[in-house]
Order: C-alpha cells, then structure tokens, then sequence
C-alpha cells in the first residue's frame, strides 16, 4: 500500500489556504487531472460532507466520490475516496500549521489500487497518483500566493 507525505510551506493563512483546499470549484485547478467537481451541500465543510470528482486515470475517465472523515476548519481535513474501479482504498490528511510566515502544509495520502489488469497497470496508476499528489500541493501554493492585480 503506497504511502506519500509531502511539506510545503505557503505564504498565506491556514483561512485563505483551506478555502481554496475545500472549494470543489478549485479542485481542477489545483489537482492537475481533475476534469470537474461537484458537492452534495454548498457551504461549510463537515464530516460526512460529499465531492464528485470526474478525473482522467492512465487515459480512463473516472468518476471519484470523496467523503470528509475528519474536519477541523483551518487545521486538518481528512478524506476518503469511495471504492471503485482504480481505488480499494485511498485517503488523504492535510494537516495546517500556522508559522509567523504563514502556513506549513502536510499531506499525506495512503492508497491501494484495486486488480487493473496486471502490475504495469498498477505501476502506472501509482507513478500517476504521485505526480498528481506534487503537483497539486505545488498547485495550491500558487493559487494561494496569486496577488490581486492593482489598477
């Protein structure tokens, strides 16, 4: 079972970095294969709160139900992706530590697949879901950090 846990630290508020974290809007921005996302109840994110992901996996469009298990607003969100056809298991923690610079971030994420067809099946889903995984934390630094243009 593949374990990834990443660090970054973001210029901005654990306020203004877990508003874009749970703004499903912003999720094809920030996670880099993510075509659209949806939520079963606009508003403040609790346990139990529901995103629909639509994503491309390794040339397959997939539809990914997300689920929060554990929610502390501006300091940790815990998710879990419902089992399916790429996914036996899969959950994500992102974890907010505020510094007197702004915000350090951890996620760490635990995955298995499910039986794809052999193992360069799987090897590519894992090597996919890790470039995913960077690159959507580099992503949310760069949306946190955008600055409003003057005029």
């Amino acid at each position: 079972m593949p374990k990834i846990q990443l660090r970054v630290e973001i210029d901005g508020s654990p306020e203004r970095i877990w508003g874009v974290i749970i703004d499903p809007l912003l999720a094809p921005k920030m996670i880099p294969d993510v075509i659209s996302a949806t939520t079963d109840r606009p508003g403040v994110v609790e346990i139990g709160s529901v995103w629909t992901l639509v994503a491309k996996i390794v040339r397959r469009k997939v539809k990914l139900v997300t689920e929060a298990i554990e929610v502390v607003p501006y300091r940790k969100l815990v998710i879990k992706i419902t089992p399916g056809k790429i996914f036996k298991t899969f959950e994500s923690q992102f974890e907010l530590e505020p510094t007197r610079t702004g915000t350090i971030v951890t996620e760490r994420v635990e995955y298995s697949t499910d039986n794809l067809g052999g193992s360069l099946s799987a090897l590519l889903v894992n090597r996919h879901t890790k470039r995913n995984i960077i690159q959507g934390l580099s992503n949310l630094k760069e949306l946190v950090e955008l600055q409003e243009l003057e005029n």
